[in-house]
């Protein structure tokens, strides 16, 4: 008898399953998007993207309004593909809602240096993010952010990689005291480095950019032990090519 019962429970549990399963399809089927919600996780003085500016070329860019259209007729995945080739969007998600809404959620690229190629027409400016991507600036704002020049600059992610620059980039970004100390950074002809600081007005004779964690350190004890009984005008220039030796002129 407990059997029986229990089979048509699970029948009736099964039948009314179905039944939401229906009402449920019916009513995404009779879904339109009311609106478009757009979240930006941007970094602070990085702000390149308005919503308002995502949203009017998603519209320009389809052949159908996407506001009072069927959610149905909306392709999440084409849009989500397209968002993700603009050059300034790192990762998106899209995604509809139960209340008619077509949200975009993204976060933009962090870009820690601004590079200026010496040899090229006019000196192109191109930003370099945090994973080695590069754009040029044409018509985007001039950030303050440490400044690359020199004339033989690679503007290839992996061998920007290969010759050291782009992992000397990112250690001077993932430190908050370098960021700020740190304003230019020049690669001479022979591929040496020379660095440029916001206090002190002194130079830092990098070298190749090799062992740089080392380097650091060194520099580290200079600005720790040397500044505070010299004080910040001493010095002129800081070599730190040698190993085992911090030479201050």
């Amino acid at each position: 008898m407990g059997q029986i019962v229990s089979q048509v429970t699970a029948l009736f549990l099964t039948i009314g399953l179905c039944f939401s399963m229906l009402f449920v399809k019916k009513k995404h089927a009779s879904l339109v998007c009311k609106s478009i919600e757009i979240a930006i996780q941007d970094y602070k003085e990085q702000s390149f993207l308005t919503a308002q500016e995502l949203v009017d070329l998603l519209q320009a860019t389809h052949n159908i309004a996407l506001q009072k259209t069927p959610l149905k007729r909306i392709n999440t995945y084409a849009i989500q593909q397209e968002l993700k080739s603009h050059p300034l969007i790192k990762t998106v998600l899209v995604y509809k809602t139960w209340n008619g809404a077509l949200k975009v959620d993204l976060v933009t690229k962090f870009f820690i240096a601004r590079m200026i190629r010496l040899n090229a027409p006019n000196g192109s400016q191109i930003y370099v993010d945090e994973e080695g991507g590069m754009i040029e600036l044409k018509g985007l704002p001039i950030l303050g952010m440490l400044v690359v020049m020199g004339r033989n600059i690679i503007t290839e992610k992996s061998k920007l990689h290969h010759k050291g620059l782009l992992p000397l980039l990112q250690y001077i970004a993932s430190h908050p005291f370098w960021q700020r100390q740190i304003t230019s950074l020049e690669v001479a002809d022979n591929g040496k480095i020379i660095l440029g600081t916001q206090i002190g007005g002194h130079q830092i004779q990098f070298g190749y950019p090799r062992d740089i964690a080392n380097k650091f350190e060194k520099l580290e004890l200079f600005y720790k032990e040397v500044i505070p009984y010299k004080g910040w005008n001493t010095y002129r220039r800081v070599n730190l090519e040698f190993e085992n030796q911090l030479i201050c002129e």
